[in-house]
């Protein structure tokens, strides 16, 4: 139990201490860790897990952190998962905010931040599309649903929250269509 429950940590405080920009750029390296390094879940099992996690209010490192930990380890493996998900990124928001207010103005930090902007952004797309194409979306109707989410976010500026809502009374109501 101390070596999974240790594995736990690990897991989520490697993929919460090298993950810039927050819990959207840490998802493809918990995935790493969950799917690839450990292998506690299949692909299809960390999307429902994110899915349902991105459903909740909150930043999405806990709460995966959370479910993860708890399926593999019970209650106290949520509370591991949690405790490596957050605290790192506590400790690190805290020292670079520090650092960031003595060198803000300074060109090499302005950069550094300037570059980072796209790479995150890489990231999120990579994790849309290895989610995409992994069997987590079996039918045409999924990609139909997913186009129209996208469109009602970018085009329509459709509240996020409500297109989540709406997906899950969608998938609820019409799930054996899926």
């Amino acid at each position: 139990m101390m070596a999974t429950l240790w594995n736990v940590f690990l897991a989520f405080f490697r993929s919460s201490i090298l993950s810039y920009g927050g819990g959207p750029a840490s998802i493809p390296l918990m995935k790493k860790e969950v799917v690839g390094n450990f292998g506690w879940f299949t692909n299809e099992q960390f999307a429902d897990a994110l899915a349902a996690s991105n459903t909740l209010p909150g930043p999405i490192a806990p709460k995966m952190a959370a479910y993860v930990g708890f399926n593999v380890a019970g209650v106290l493996g949520a509370v591991v998962g949690v405790v490596a998900a957050v605290v790192p990124a506590a400790i690190a928001v805290v020292l670079l905010a520090k650092l960031l207010l003595v060198y803000k103005d300074n060109p090499r930090v302005k950069s550094m931040l300037l570059v980072a902007k796209p790479i995150v952004v890489v990231l999120l797309l990579q994790a849309a599309i290895d989610l995409m194409t992994k069997n987590n979306f079996p039918s045409i109707a999924a990609y139909i649903v997913a186009a129209v989410a996208f469109g009602a976010v970018v085009f329509l500026k459709v509240n996020p929250a409500i297109i989540m809502l709406s997906g899950l009374v969608i998938g609820f109501t019409f799930y054996k269509l899926f």
